[in-house]
């Protein structure tokens, strides 16, 4: 809170014509160096993923839906939920998956193309909870439509994030595994 506050800060002074030597943030004698905050990596092991791909779901259930909702996201190099919502069929080049992430999609800095090779595992998921259709502008998962406002999308994704987490708490539980696993889990394992 204190860095998120304080860069806030830092930046009216930067708009300002102040004295370099009465400016208070920077590197040396009586300045301030704004902290940063420490973001602890949460990741699984080889041996439980495992057990989370050999879960045995009912077929067609929410938990199945969760596990390879979360299977994909990590097979995808820890895809974002959001990125998996906004995917299109167009993003889908023989067997490369290519997408710009949605979060630095409008920052300046350069928003690089994601480019992901298809595996067996993650075509399976396509194919099992993907929307069929001839249009490549479709999404590909049946969460998100072309006539939602960006408002409703992001209601939307943040409600499947919620749904994925809340079953994958019953995935891990069951396959005895100890961590409160969320989608967050997803990206840091990959």
């Amino acid at each position: 809170t204190i860095g998120i506050y304080l860069r806030s800060l830092r930046a009216i002074y930067n708009q300002q014509n102040i004295d370099r030597s009465i400016y208070p943030f920077g590197e040396g004698r009586n300045k301030y160096s704004i902290p940063t905050s420490r973001n602890i990596k949460k990741a699984l092991t080889v041996e439980e993923i495992a057990k989370i791909y050999n879960y045995p779901a009912v077929p067609k259930s929410k938990v199945e839906m969760a596990r390879d909702y979360w299977l994909f996201l990590y097979l995808c190099n820890g895809m974002n939920v959001k990125d998996f919502c906004l995917l299109k069929w167009k993003n889908i080049d023989g067997q490369m998956l290519n997408y710009q992430r949605s979060k630095t999609l409008r920052s300046k800095k350069e928003s690089k193309l994601i480019s992901v090779a298809l595996k067996p595992q993650t075509w399976d998921i396509i194919k099992k909870w993907g929307k069929p259709s001839i249009s490549e502008d479709a999404y590909i998962f049946p969460h998100l439509n072309s006539s939602m406002t960006p408002e409703k999308q992001m209601v939307t994704h943040k409600q499947l994030i919620k749904i994925v987490n809340k079953y994958m708490k019953k995935v891990v539980t069951e396959v005895g595994i100890n961590k409160s696993v969320t989608t967050y889990f997803a990206r840091h394992s990959f």
